[in-house]
C-alpha cells in the first residue's frame, strides 16, 4: 500500500503532539505529588565519549540499572532491551534461532541486516563477518549498567551505528565480593553463575565471572509449517530447539598512580545449539582480549587508549529433508574470524563558551572467511570446498566540542572523517568471479546536539547527523546456496549505507521521574537489498532450481545484493519513569514507526511499503513494589503490531502482532540469601516472533524459572 508523504508527516506531527500533552500532564501531576530523591544523576559516557550527568545530556538516551536488571524477568540482554523505546529487536529469546537470523535495529531500520553498534565496556559484540548480535556473550549478572543513545552515531563511533549505539558496561572490582546465582525451570532449563572480586590493594583489584547456562528448548516450529511433501503438517524432524553457553570474564583494574587508571579483560565465550532439526548443530567459540589506560593531567586534560582483539569461530550445520521423515546434512560452514582494533582519545575541560574539547583516532580490522562444504545426499561433496571472505580496514579520526554560549543553551558539534577499504576478497562458488579488486571508500559524517533548559524541570532538544553502515563480508564475499531456500550471492561492488536525519525532543525531570519525548525523520540511502537473478545467471553446480519447487511446496529465491533501495524511517519515541513512593515505581515507553521504501528500481512494487521487520506500534509498561521486609514483585508488560520478514505481505512472512505478560517476585531468605522466580508470557499467547523467509519461529511460550541469588559483602 503506497502512503503519501504529506498524509503520514501529518500523522506523526498529530502523533506527536498527543505525546507532549501525555508527558506535561504525566509530570505536572506527579510533581505535584513527590518528592523523593532525584534518580537521574546516572553517567552516561557513550554519548560523547565522555562522562556526563544522564540529565544533561543533548540526545536521546535511556539507561537500564543494575537494579533493574537484577529484578527482571528477562532470561536475557535482548529481553530488557525490548522495554526501551526506539529498538528493533527479534521477537524471540536468545537461544531458539540461528546465530545469523539475530539482526536488530534501531529507530526504524530494517532489520535484514543488524544497522546498529552494540558495545561491551566499548568493543563491539556485533559479529566482524555476519554482523549479527549474540547476546548470550553478555552475561546479566555482571552489568553495572546499559545505555542506549539513539539516532546515528557514526560521528563519534563509527561503522554499524547508524540507528544508534547500546554500550554494556561491566561491574568493575571496586571492594571484595562474592555473588552466586543457580536457577531451573521449564524446558529443561538452567543456569548458575558466579562472580567474585578481591581488592588486593589500593592500587589493583581482580574481578571472575563465570557463567552456564543451557535449555532442551521447546517447539519452535509451527504445528502447520510446510514440510516436504505436506503442505498442513509439520514433519516429526523437528525437534525443540536446545542450548548450550558457557561465559568466563577475567578482568584486573589498576591504579598505579593518582593521576594513571587502566584494565585489562579476557573473555570466553562457547556456546552449542540443536536448531530445528537433530543434525541442525551451530557452534560458536569467542576469545576476546581487551584493555585501556587513561592518563589525567593538571589542567582538566586526559589522554585514554584502548585496544581489543576477538578471536572466533563458527560452525554450523544446515540439514535438507530428503523426504517427510529423512533428512542429511547438505552444508556445513565453518567461518574464522580475526577481528581487531583500538582507539586513543584526548580530553580537554576548559571554562570559557568551549566547555570541553575531544580528539581521538580509532582503527579496526577485520580478516574473516567461510569454509563451506556442500554435500551430496550420498554423503559426497558436491563441489570442491567453497571459500568467500577478504579483509575490512576502518580508520577514522573524529573531533567534538561542547559550546555554552549562554548557560541555558549547550551545543555538541562532532564530526568523524572515515576510510574505509575492503581487500583480499575470495569467492569461489562456482562459477568462481576470480580475482577480486579492493576498493576504497571515505566518509565524512557530521552530528550537531543542542540542548535549552526552558526552566528547572523542563528542556528543548534537537539534533542532526549523518551515519553509514559498510557491508560485511558476508555480504561482499560469500554466496550461500541451499536446495530449500535458494540462492544468495554476495557482491564486492557494495558501498555503505548512508542516513542522514534529524530529531527533536522535550525533556522532564524532577525529582523521582524522568520523561523524554522524542519525534525523529531519517533518510537512508545505498540501502543494501537483493535483485533476482535471471535464469543465466543461476548457478546450477549443487542442483539448486531457482524457482517454484512442486515437491517442497516451497519457492527457491536466487539473488544478488546491491545497493538499490532508498527509504525513510520516522516516528515517534516516548519514555517516563517514576518512583512513586512506599516501593513502588513504574515505567512506560511508546515507539510508533513510519519505516517504508520510497526508491528500489529492481523492485517497484516495495516503494510504499513498509520495511522488513519494523513493527508500526511498540508499547511496553513495568509496575515494581518493594516492601520494607524486603520482598518483591514486578509486571512487565508489551504490545507489538505486526511486521512481516519482506516488503511484500502478500508473501505471508508475518510477525504476529502479540501482548506478552512477563513477571518475577522475589524474598529474602537469609541477610546475603535471596530466592526468586520469573515468568515470562504468563499468559501463554503464542505467536510467530521470527519469519525471514525459511523456517518461521515461535517466540516464547510461558516458562517459570525460580533460583537462589546469594551475596556475601
Amino acid at each position: 500500500m503506497i502512503i503519501s508523504e504529506h498524509s503520514m508527516t501529518k500523522t506523526v506531527l498529530l502523533r506527536g503532539a498527543a505525546a507532549v500533552s501525555l508527558l506535561a500532564v504525566a509530570s505536572t501531576g506527579f510533581a505535584q505529588t513527590t518528592t523523593l530523591p532525584s534518580q537521574v544523576d546516572e553517567i552516561v559516557i557513550t554519548a560523547d565519549r565522555r562522562p556526563e550527568q544522564l540529565k544533561q545530556v543533548a540526545a536521546s538516551v535511556s539507561v537500564v540499572s543494575a537494579a533493574e536488571i537484577h529484578d527482571t524477568p528477562a532470561q536475557g540482554l535482548d529481553d530488557i532491551l525490548r522495554l526501551v523505546p526506539g529498538m528493533t529487536l527479534d521477537m524471540i529469546g536468545p537461544d531458539v534461532g540461528h546465530p545469523t537470523a539475530y539482526n536488530e535495529g534501531m529507530r526504524g531500520l530494517p532489520t535484514t541486516e543488524t544497522r546498529m553498534l552494540v558495545l561491551m565496556d566499548g568493543v563491539p559484540v556485533n559479529d566482524p563477518f555476519f554482523g549479527y548480535i549474540q547476546w548470550n556473550r553478555v552475561p546479566l549478572d555482571n552489568i553495572a549498567q546499559v545505555e542506549v543513545v539513539r539516532g546515528g552515531g557514526s560521528p563519534l563511533w563509527g561503522n554499524a551505528a547508524m540507528g544508534g549505539v547500546v554500550n554494556v558496561i561491566t561491574a568493575a572490582p571496586t571492594s571484595s565480593q562474592f555473588d552466586a546465582d543457580v536457577a531451573g525451570g521449564s524446558y529443561g532449563t538452567y543456569r548458575a553463575s558466579a562472580y567474585g572480586a578481591y581488592r588486593v590493594s589500593d592500587k589493583f583489584a581482580l574481578g571472575l565471572n563465570t557463567a552456564v547456562s543451557g535449555t532442551d528448548g521447546y517447539q519452535t516450529t509451527p504445528p502447520s509449517w510446510t514440510s516436504y511433501g505436506t503442505t498442513t503438517l509439520r514433519s516429526p524432524l523437528y525437534v525443540p530447539t536446545s542450548f548450550r553457553a558457557q561465559n568466563l570474564s577475567l578482568r584486573g583494574d589498576f591504579t598505579p598512580t593518582s593521576d594513571l587508571t587502566g584494565s585489562v579483560v579476557v573473555d570466553y565465550h562457547n556456546n552449542d545449539q540443536v536448531l530445528s532439526t537433530s543434525i541442525g548443530d551451530d557452534h560458536q567459540t569467542t576469545w576476546t582480549y581487551s584493555g585501556d589506560i587513561k592518563k589525567t593531567f593538571a589542567g582538566g586534560g586526559s589522554l585514554t587508549a584502548t585496544a581489543f582483539h576477538d578471536d572466533s569461530n563458527f560452525v554450523t550445520n544446515n540439514p535438507h529433508l530428503l523426504s517427510f521423515t529423512t533428512q542429511y546434512n547438505s552444508n556445513v560452514h565453518r567461518t574464522p574470524v580475526d577481528d581487531t582494533g583500538g582507539s586513543l582519545v584526548w580530553s580537554q575541560d576548559l571554562s570559557g563558551i568551549v566547555r570541553n574539547y575531544t580528539l581521538g583516532v580509532d582503527a579496526h580490522y577485520v580478516d574473516g572467511h567461510d569454509y563451506a562444504d556442500y554435500y551430496l545426499s550420498s554423503g559426497q561433496l558436491a563441489v570442491p570446498t567453497i571459500v568467500g571472505g577478504g579483509k575490512q580496514l576502518f580508520v577514522g579520526g573524529f573531533a567534538q566540542a561542547r559550546i555554552v554560549p549562554v548557560d541555558p543553551l549547550e551545543i555538541v558539534a562532532s564530526l568523524r572523517y572515515q576510510l574505509y577499504r575492503s581487500f583480499d576478497g575470495v569467492d569461489t562458488f562456482p562459477p568462481a568471479v576470480g580475482a577480486i579488486p579492493a576498493s576504497n571508500t571515505y566518509s565524512t559524517d557530521p552530528r550537531v546536539n543542542v540542548r535549552y533548559a526552558l526552566t528547572q524541570h523542563w528542556a528543548l532538544r534537537g539534533a542532526y547527523y549523518q551515519s553509514f553502515r559498510a557491508p560485511t563480508l558476508d555480504q561482499l564475499y560469500r554466496t550461500y546456496a541451499d536446495t530449500t531456500a535458494g540462492i544468495y550471492e554476495g557482491s564486492p561492488s557494495l558501498r555503505p549505507e548512508t542516513l542522514q536525519g534529524g530529531e527533536v525532543g522535550l525533556d522532564y525531570t524532577a525529582p523521582g521521574f524522568r520523561g523524554q519525548l522524542t519525534v525523529y525523520d531519517t533518510t537512508v540511502t545505498n540501502l543494501i537489498t537483493q535483485r533476482t537473478l535471471t535464469a543465466t545467471e543461476s548457478p546450477t553446480a549443487l542442483g539448486v532450481v531457482c524457482g517454484y519447487d512442486p515437491a517442497t511446496y516451497t519457492y527457491l529465491t536466487c539473488t544478488r545484493n546491491i545497493n538499490a533501495a532508498s527509504a525513510v524511517a520516522r516516528g515517534i519515541e516516548l519514555e517516563a519513569e517514576w518512583r512513586l513512593g512506599h516501593g513502588v515505581s513504574a515505567g512506560v515507553a511508546y515507539t510508533y514507526a513510519d519505516s517504508h521504501y520510497t526508491g528500489d528500481p529492481q523492485d517497484p512494487t516495495a516503494v510504499g511499503e513498509r520495511l522488513e521487520g519494523v513493527p508500526m506500534h511498540n508499547i511496553s509498561g513495568r509496575v515494581s513494589y518493594e516492601a520494607p521486609a524486603g520482598w518483591r514483585v514486578e509486571t512487565d508488560l508489551r504490545y507489538v503490531s505486526a511486521s512481516y520478514g519482506d516488503a511484500h505481505p502478500n508473501d505471508g512472512l508475518i510477525q504476529n502482532a502479540h501482548f506478552v505478560v512477563d513477571a518475577s517476585a522475589s524474598c529474602p531468605v537469609t541477610h546475603s540469601l535471596q530466592a526468586y522466580v520469573q515468568i515470562q508470557n504468563l499468559l501463554n499467547r503464542q505467536y510467530i516472533g521470527n519469519n525471514g523467509g525459511g523456517v518461521p519461529i515461535l517466540g516464547t511460550p510461558f516458562e517459570v524459572m525460580g533460583g537462589f541469588k546469594l551475596a556475601l559483602r
